[in-house]
């Protein structure tokens, strides 16, 4: 098939991964919203592949363009001239790719996703394994340097640090992945592979809130606390907050992308419980609950342990403000996509229904959150 500039922007903004063949060996590459031109051939008995220019962004190449490139790079092959890059026979150091990998996705996580993966990759990679060429790199060599902080599979740090090394040897077109994990990855066979259990962070129960939150006063850790109660926020999202992100005469609390784990604009609708734990606005780029020591960001230790009695977490009061939301009513006075919706958890249950469940359910969200605002402050 010949790929049109339609399904090419189709393509990247879907949000989905996809290597879509143009014909004649040349390839759409789609990868984290971002798409490239790619042409493959052998050169000997090696597969290799030829980029010809993105296909997004300011500077994009057009399906048309990339053909004449393409045929451009052949006719110049088949005279002999073409630049090949070739992969010298070592290969490239790991510890060299990893730094390259991190700096090349780095505007795909936050700065503290990004620092938290280089941490990672300092404190458990050993030199032995930085020094060596990608293209020495064996599983068993792998499950060496994960053993020390393996758990099993799932969301842990010796499960980060494996998708790390996969994702490192990926760019450098390593294939078999000696790090991959599926079914066709031998390093399941070196590591445990019983599940980690997951802990749930400590959560107050809905039925305390109100009386928990009718001991807080007008300090600015406690409007900050109270804020993040309402709104199911998170506590970074909350804390980092601007005026300029407030439009009180919508009632809209909108939060940037780059502070969402969902990495994608939030909008939060504001309840008067809400807006009066804001404080005197100031200007647009002051922070809405400043440290009264340094006038910056609160630190996350100001709304720790020690805030919350019992050992529960302030990051418990989204399961909090959920579990309340699932027992109102019959059970279906408000539906989960919503409730997900209200703090900012992807309602599709797959990639593909990430493609059509495109609605925020504001004013959905508006009436969950109205409701909650007014039982947690004993209005109701």
């Amino acid at each position: 098939m010949s790929l049109k500039p339609e399904q090419v922007r189709a393509a990247v903004s879907s949000g989905l991964n996809r290597k879509i063949a143009d014909g004649h060996n040349l390839y759409l590459l789609v990868r984290n919203h971002k798409a490239f031109w790619v042409h493959q051939f052998r050169d000997g008995n090696v597969i290799r592949s030829h980029g010809l220019g993105p296909a997004s962004g300011e500077n994009a190449v057009t399906p048309a363009a990339a053909r004449r490139a393409r045929e451009a790079f052949m006719a110049d092959k088949r005279r002999g001239v073409a630049v090949i890059p070739r992969r010298a026979a070592k290969g490239e150091a790991f510890g060299t790719a990893a730094a390259s990998y991190l700096e090349i996705h780095a505007d795909e996580w936050g700065k503290r996703q990004a620092a938290d993966f280089a941490s990672l990759l300092r404190r458990y990679i050993p030199r032995d394994f930085a020094d060596k060429a990608v293209t020495e790199i064996t599983a068993e060599n792998v499950a060496e340097v994960l053993k020390p902080i393996w758990t099993g599979p799932g969301n842990n740090k010796g499960s980060r640090l494996r998708r790390l090394i996969q994702g490192t040897l990926a760019s450098k077109d390593i294939d078999p992945n000696p790090a991959r994990w599926g079914t066709d990855g031998t390093l399941r066979e070196k590591l445990s592979k019983k599940r980690a259990e997951t802990v749930n962070r400590p959560a107050m129960p809905w039925q305390d809130v109100p009386a928990f939150a009718a001991t807080l006063g007008d300090g600015v850790e406690d409007r900050a606390g109270r804020f993040v109660m309402l709104t199911g926020a998170r506590r970074k999202e909350a804390l980092a907050a601007h005026w300029s992100e407030f439009d009180f005469a919508e009632r809209v609390w909108t939060v940037p992308k780059e502070r969402m784990k969902m990495r994608r604009v939030h909008r939060v609708p504001l309840t008067d419980e809400m807006i009066a734990c804001l404080g005197e606005p100031g200007a647009p780029d002051a922070f809405v609950f400043p440290s009264t020591r340094t006038g910056r960001m609160l630190g996350n230790k100001s709304l720790d342990k020690e805030w919350v009695p019992n050992g529960f977490t302030l990051h418990g009061f989204r399961t909090s403000l959920t579990t309340w939301a699932q027992e109102q009513g019959d059970g279906h006075t408000y539906a989960m996509p919503v409730i997900k919706a209200a703090i900012a958890h992807n309602p599709a249950e797959n990639e593909a229904d990430k493609s059509y469940l495109r609605s925020d359910l504001f004013d959905a969200r508006r009436k969950l959150t109205e409701a909650w605002s007014k039982f947690v402050t004993g209005r109701m």
